[in-house]
């Protein structure tokens, strides 16, 4: 965790309180620039899922406030759509694309249900890179009319979120689903 948080702890403490930064920007690269990815042994993986978490809960708080705003009901965080999540955006982040489904990559509604979250009704996803701050992520996403639409579906309930640090710049999943 001091690796990371020593480095930028300015840029950290900024995407944490949502400071915005112009959509293209990215996160100075760190000299170990890696994907950052579940539990591992103990070289500041740990920190690095903290800040992570950290990230994609306040992904989650703006997406309700926007929700709230429109009358729609809050969504609850869901591990299982957190897991699919996380999972496609380190793919994306690895292939260095942007997509909802890579190449050999099932769908995402089969990513969902793979990772766990069975019996839904209604799944749905966005995917962003680049932008450096849950605020500027979901700024983008609602800017975006069909993004826009995932977010604002008052028939969605629950929401898992996956961010990733690669050389620098971020990359963002949002999984939706009702059971």
């Amino acid at each position: 965790m001091a690796k990371i948080i020593g480095i930028v702890p300015a840029v950290l403490l900024g995407l944490l309180l949502g400071a915005t930064a112009p959509a293209d920007a990215t996160v100075p690269p760190t000299p170990a620039a890696r994907v950052y990815v579940g539990p591992g042994p103990a070289d500041g993986v740990t920190g690095r899922l903290v800040v992570q978490s950290l990230l994609e809960s306040r992904v989650i708080a703006l997406t309700n406030r926007q929700r709230r705003a429109h009358g729609c009901r809050a969504l609850r965080a869901n591990s299982l759509l957190r897991k699919a999540a996380r999972a496609h955006t380190v793919r994306m982040a690895v292939a260095d694309l942007m997509s909802h489904q890579l190449p050999g990559e099932p769908y995402f509604s089969v990513r969902i249900t793979n990772a766990g979250y069975r019996n839904w009704r209604l799944v749905a996803e966005n995917v962003a890179r680049g932008f450096s701050s849950p605020l500027a992520v979901v700024r983008a996403w609602m800017a975006s009319p069909g993004h826009r639409r995932n977010i604002l579906n008052c028939r969605l309930r629950d929401l898992g979120v996956g961010v990733v640090l690669k050389d620098g710049q971020l990359w963002w999943t949002q999984n939706f689903g009702r059971r």
